[in-house]
């Protein structure tokens, strides 16, 4: 096993404990990543369904857009 300099004060018996946890920490961040993205989605469909319901746009969009001066 490659000893880096840092990890040098932690017994070996901690690195192992450690390496046995990998695959939990990481599922835990892979089902984090794939929540994070089924909520972006179901926020998504809701907000597209509530417009087509509604059938309003937004105010700033009905607005028409302020003439500015052209820039030098």
């Amino acid at each position: 096993m490659f000893m880096s300099p840092l990890l040098s004060a932690i017994p070996s018996g901690v690195l192992d404990m450690t390496a046995d946890f990998t695959p939990l920490f990481v599922g835990m961040v892979v089902m984090l990543g794939v929540c994070v993205l089924g909520l972006a989605f179901a926020i998504g469909v809701h907000d597209t369904r509530w417009a087509q319901r509604t059938g309003k746009k937004d105010s700033a969009q009905s607005a028409p857009a302020p003439q500015f001066p052209k820039a030098a």
